[in-house]
């Protein structure tokens, strides 16, 4: 009832209004309902679009997400393919240092053969010189003594004289064309001097028939025994003048096999020097 009043109320003063009052009030009225309007619509814009920034606002995280990962993916990959270059560098080097190293084993083996064969010719060689010495020796007590020559020295001499000389050319003429022979060269002193002393030029005296031997006539000193005695072994009296000088004496003797027969075979014949 009360609002029937009002209302009633409103009617009458509005029907007492001006036109241009009425039309105020009339735009006033539509003013206000369209901000009320507007401000619906933007609250349901807002409203609308808020889920929309946020599924977009995710979408661009996973985005940036799925880029970092897709970039470390790509580090990851550039670093492995770095590896398997370096492994493929250390391959190769392996292989080139695995064929040197075969070449070497190769050529060591090579080297190893030859001094394995090298090894066996001189076993070869020492045991064929082993035979041929054993032979020499086993027939050294087959030698016979084919010439001997006495040369004297005068009282502490060593120095050959003309006669010693003389008769040193004929002993070495005289073996000139024989064959499978040894010469054995004995020195000698008075017992002027004392022990050392006389076994010391003793053997000078020797080496002087020796050099002679050697040297003028050519004759190997291979074939040579030498020795220097002293005044150990006297051929005369040592009381006496001349039996002194008799023992200041060299004495060459050579020794040689005699001669073989033709239908001895030849394998039984005895190898010389």
């Amino acid at each position: 009832m009360a609002r029937l009043v009002q209302g009633s109320k409103a009617l009458e003063e509005l029907s007492k209004m001006t036109l241009t009052q009425k039309s105020a009030l009339i735009l006033a009225s539509a003013t206000f309902l369209m901000a009320s309007t507007g401000c619906a619509t933007k609250r349901f814009v807002r409203a609308s679009v808020a889920p929309v920034d946020g599924r977009v606002g995710q979408v661009e995280s996973a985005s940036k997400q799925n880029a970092a990962d897709i970039d470390q993916l790509e580090k990851q990959v550039s670093h492995t393919q770095e590896l398997a270059s370096g492994a493929e560098r250390e391959a190769k080097s392996a292989t080139g240092l695995a064929k040197d190293a075969g070449d070497k084993a190769s050529a060591a083996g090579s080297r190893a053969e030859g001094a394995y064969s090298l090894a066996e010719q001189g076993v070869s060689r020492a045991t064929a010189n082993e035979r041929s010495i054993d032979r020499m020796y086993e027939n050294l007590d087959n030698y016979q003594m084919l010439k001997g020559e006495n040369v004297v020295f005068g009282f502490d001499k060593a120095d050959l004289t003309v006669d010693a000389k003389a008769k040193l050319d004929a002993f070495a003429a005289s073996i000139k064309d024989q064959k499978r022979f040894v010469i054995e060269v004995q020195g000698f002193a008075d017992p002027a001097g004392n022990m050392s002393y006389n076994q010391e030029l003793s053997r000078r005296r020797a080496t002087a028939v020796v050099k002679y031997l050697t040297v003028n006539h050519s004759i190997a000193l291979r074939r040579i025994q030498m020795l220097g005695i002293g005044s150990e072994q006297p051929v005369a009296d040592n009381k006496t003048r001349a039996g002194r000088q008799q023992n200041r004496r060299v004495e060459v003797k050579v020794y040689a096999l005699p001669e073989v027969k033709a239908d001895v075979k030849a394998e039984t014949v005895a190898k010389s020097f």
